[in-house]
């Protein structure tokens, strides 16, 4: 049947049937209104039950009690369901109607060919003759065959990218119904306490708007119900959401990212009109809408804000939904909305280093979506910021796939605390990704690549020579405190022993400045670009010697005579770098050496507290370190002598 509806395509791009569906949605919310029934029919019992005294009694009123709160629970499953299915019904006839269109214009283009004349062999194909005008009109100008073959494949082409986007919707409903099988956790059903006849109106009516206003609370259910809307629908959905009280950062997630913008643009908008409007709102709508600033762009897409706090936002630059590529930056320390234009600024120099080369292809999202924690004490030294946030990131980051159209390649960016947070998400929250991007990392919270859900290969990591702060957080293990890769979050993820892989980052200008550069014009910027667009094998790895930083590790103090040559390095290369020119290079080369040699000195005292402990695995890895250390230790030496030649 469903070729017949389709001969000139010869198949079907979107089966199905609304009405059918419409039906079994209605069947779903005939049952929903059944466990009401049932639920009012227990209620009246309870006179009866009144009456009934003894442990019998008390065991059959407990037992019933956790069959009301089941029930209620069904009812909600079910209209859970039936909304659902209500949305696809409405996606698919939309599809249909897409596939109808497509079809009739394949059969006009087709009913053109069979039409022209086909001459010998070796003969030039003559024109499509113009189709007589009625008197007045210009007639409908000739067709060359190449051009009609051309239109009749792109026709085709696009019913194939129809089918694509059907199937896409269709997993993510399976998806989504598939998360619905448990029941709803929680006393939702509202058939699980006493109620009395007032009471049972009022939480019917309570119940009959669950959803909490103009957007779905559930994120899963939000693009079917948009999509679901006539324009109409969405014009008064848009400005009921521009006046939601209750709407935060979160309040849109899982919308496409053109309805995302429109009903927080709209928020937006609102609250900058209102009396007292904070500083920090007005400078997020001056960013997204003044045409006059040198960083204005037109595909900006708001796909949330709040005020809470010191703030939160996601912004991206270029659309998630259909771009090939897309890159989610997560902030770190000292993150606020009042200070995001730097930030922004960085998800934006990213969409223009990877749209270069291949225009429209990447998008670059900068989420603030955490509280990240400030300067003062513990700060970030404390990993609840990052335990509270993984959550919220992973579901941020696993929503971007429900909308996206076609094959998409996925990076997150974490930089300082950020790549805690981001590790922590992958590690503990579930989160899904193609790659992931650590840059000045104090610590990841796991020991190794193979620990956050991903292939090893796709785990990048990186730190600018100069970069003070994956240097500065001390293990809480004794045993690791000369340790050059152990941090308080977890091994250096651009360590040997964390596994994963390395890019290089530069120099950066100087310790104070390093830890914010990796979005600066060079090799770190460069290296991100190939890895969010894809181009692994054009990646250029960190040298190793930058692998032990500026700093030697604080933990090292407690060991002067293994520090000493650690702290010489150290102010070696702050001094040669300082200096500069002729005779500046061969004191950081000299400083390199002698820091190189400090590190061999750690990996040695590692072993010993390995075997002590029978880490094979960390004696193999300090051993191959050691081994490293000191090679890189006799060329800085080298390069120490040949800079004056």
């Amino acid at each position: 049947m469903g070729l017949s509806r389709y001969p000139t395509l010869g198949f079907d791009p979107t089966p199905g049937d609304p009405e059918g569906v419409t039906t079994l949605a209605g069947e779903w919310q005939d049952a929903a209104f059944l466990m009401i029934k049932i639920a009012m029919k227990l209620d009246s019992t309870e006179d009866a039950q009144a009456r009934w005294r003894g442990k019998a009694a008390d065991a059959f009123r407990s037992k019933l009690s956790a069959q009301r709160v089941m029930i209620g629970k069904l009812r909600a499953s079910y209209e859970d369901n039936a909304a659902l299915l209500t949305g696809w019904a409405g996606q698919l006839t939309e599809f249909q109607r897409e596939a109808a269109a497509l079809e009739l214009r394949a059969a006009g283009l087709d009913e053109k060919r069979r039409c022209q004349i086909i001459g010998p062999q070796n003969i030039p194909v003559p024109m499509l003759q113009a189709s007589p005008a009625p008197p007045g009109q210009t007639p409908t100008p000739s067709i060359p065959p190449e051009q009609l073959q051309e239109e009749i494949s792109g026709v085709h082409h696009q019913a194939e990218q129809l089918h694509e986007r059907y199937l896409d919707a269709a997993r993510a409903l399976a998806r989504t119904v598939e998360n619905l099988l448990p029941l709803p956790t929680g006393n939702t059903g509202w058939y699980g306490q006493d109620i009395d006849a007032a009471q049972e109106s009022m939480l019917v009516q309570q119940e009959a708007t669950r959803k909490g206003g103009p957007v779905p609370v559930d994120p899963a259910l939000r693009a079917i119900w948009w999509n679901s809307l006539t324009s109409d629908e969405q014009a008064v959905a848009a400005r009921e959401y521009a006046n939601a009280p209750a709407a935060d950062v979160y309040s849109t997630q899982g919308l496409p990212a053109g309805a995302a913008d429109r009903l927080n643009r709209l928020r937006l908008q609102a609250e900058v009109r209102k009396p007292g409007c904070p500083q920090r709102l007005k400078d997020l709508w001056d960013r997204l809408t003044n045409k006059h600033r040198y960083d204005f762009q037109d595909d900006v897409f708001l796909l949330g804000f709040d005020d809470v706090g010191n703030g939160h936002v996601a912004v991206s630059f270029g659309n998630p939904d259909t771009s090939s590529n897309t890159a989610v930056y997560v902030p770190g320390t000292g993150s606020s909305l009042d200070k995001a234009n730097g930030d922004l600024n960085r998800a934006q120099t990213l969409y223009a280093s990877a749209n270069s080369q291949n225009p429209h292809s990447t998008a670059s999202v900068y989420w603030l979506g955490y509280d990240a924690p400030g300067w003062d004490v513990p700060g970030p030294a404390s990993q609840s910021f990052a335990d509270a946030g993984a959550p919220k990131l992973a579901a941020f980051v696993n929503s971007l796939g429900a909308n996206h159209r076609g094959a998409g390649h996925l990076t997150v960016i974490g930089h300082s605390y950020g790549s805690t947070l981001v590790g922590d998400a992958f590690a503990h929250a579930g989160m899904k990704a193609d790659d992931v991007i650590f840059v000045g990392s104090p610590g990841v919270t796991v020991d190794s690549a193979s620990q956050l859900g991903l292939d090893p290969s796709h785990v990048w990591a990186s730190k600018a020579k100069f970069d003070p702060v994956p240097e500065i957080s001390a293990p809480l293990n004794p045993l690791k405190w000369t340790d050059d890769h152990s941090v308080r979050y977890g091994n250096d993820p651009t360590s040997t022993a964390f596994g994963g892989r390395t890019f290089d980052a530069g120099d950066g200008t100087r310790v104070g400045h390093a830890h914010s550069e990796y979005w600066d014009p060079g090799p770190s910027l460069d290296n991100m670009t190939r890895i969010v667009t894809g181009q692994p094998d054009r990646v250029t790895a960190m040298p190793t010697e930058h692998k032990v930083g500026v700093l030697p590790n604080l933990a090292d103090l407690p060991v002067p005579v293994i520090a000493a040559p650690e702290f010489g390095g150290a102010a070696l290369q702050n001094l040669g770098h300082h200096v500069g020119g002729y005779w500046g290079k061969p004191m950081e080369d000299a400083g390199d050496a002698l820091h190189e040699f400090g590190q061999a000195e750690n990996n040695v005292v590692n072993i010993g507290g390995d075997l002590l402990t029978g880490d094979l695995h960390g004696v193999g890895t300090d051993a191959k370190d050691l081994g490293s250390d000191l090679k890189d230790s006799g060329k800085n030496a080298i390069k120490t002598v040949t800079d004056f030649f």
